[in-house]
């Protein structure tokens, strides 16, 4: 996002309240209509769904200067799942109809809106391609790669170091937490990833060739 449009943005939103949540803490529940369209400012949000079976499955994760949730706020699509703060988060919310008509009188913000909304649909896509394989080793692979370049902390041009927990890895790529440690420790032993505690080193190259795949 370039400049002129993020002061754009923080212009807009700059005369709403900011609210603060800790981490775990559902900001929006499954069911409800959201109470407006929300700016993340710091920390990260994660959108999820529970299954008929109790299990948490992560569709989306939210970082700085995203907005949400505008298929509810543009469509009128009834929400269907839950947002919680993975990290102590601030934010600043307005009332849908007021971002629907600030996106419609700047399309510069819309288009860039737009172009990321692509992006993430994209990953979502080889997402699916991915789970539909069942090599439970791609799929943990995919999930490493994206997060990141979502959230990693950049070393080199290749090198990144993410911090994440196993039952999260789980969550997002549809694996049982054991098979994500025993995935975990093979890439370990390859020399594809270094662990320190709930830190991961990465070479995004090697583990892309890996996966045969571009994110």
């Amino acid at each position: 996002m370039n400049q002129p449009i993020t002061d754009k943005i923080l212009a807009f939103f700059s005369d709403y309240r900011e609210s603060d949540y800790a981490k775990g803490e559902v900001l929006v529940q499954a069911a409800q209509d959201p109470e407006g369209v929300s700016l993340l400012l710091e920390g990260a949000i994660e959108q999820y769904d529970i299954t008929p079976e109790g299990n948490k499955v992560t569709v989306n994760t939210f970082r700085p200067l995203s907005f949400f949730p505008m298929s509810w706020a543009i469509n009128g699509t009834p929400n269907q799942y839950f947002y919680a703060a993975m990290s102590p988060v601030k934010l600043k919310r307005v009332e849908a109809d007021k971002a629907v008509v600030f996106l419609h009188d700047n399309p510069d913000v819309t288009f860039d809106l737009l172009s990321r909304v692509y992006k993430g649909t994209d990953a979502l896509l080889q997402r699916l391609v991915i789970t539909a394989s069942g090599i439970a080793s791609r799929r943990l692979l995919f999930e490493l790669l994206l997060e990141s370049y979502r959230f990693g902390e950049m070393i080199d041009d290749t090198t990144r170091v993410i911090t994440i927990k196993q039952h999260v890895l789980a969550a997002r790529s549809g694996l049982a937490r054991e098979t994500v440690s025993r995935e975990i420790h093979k890439l370990a032993n390859e020399g594809l990833i270094t662990l320190q505690g709930h830190t991961i080193q990465l070479d995004t190259q090697k583990l892309a060739s890996k996966l045969d795949m571009t994110i």
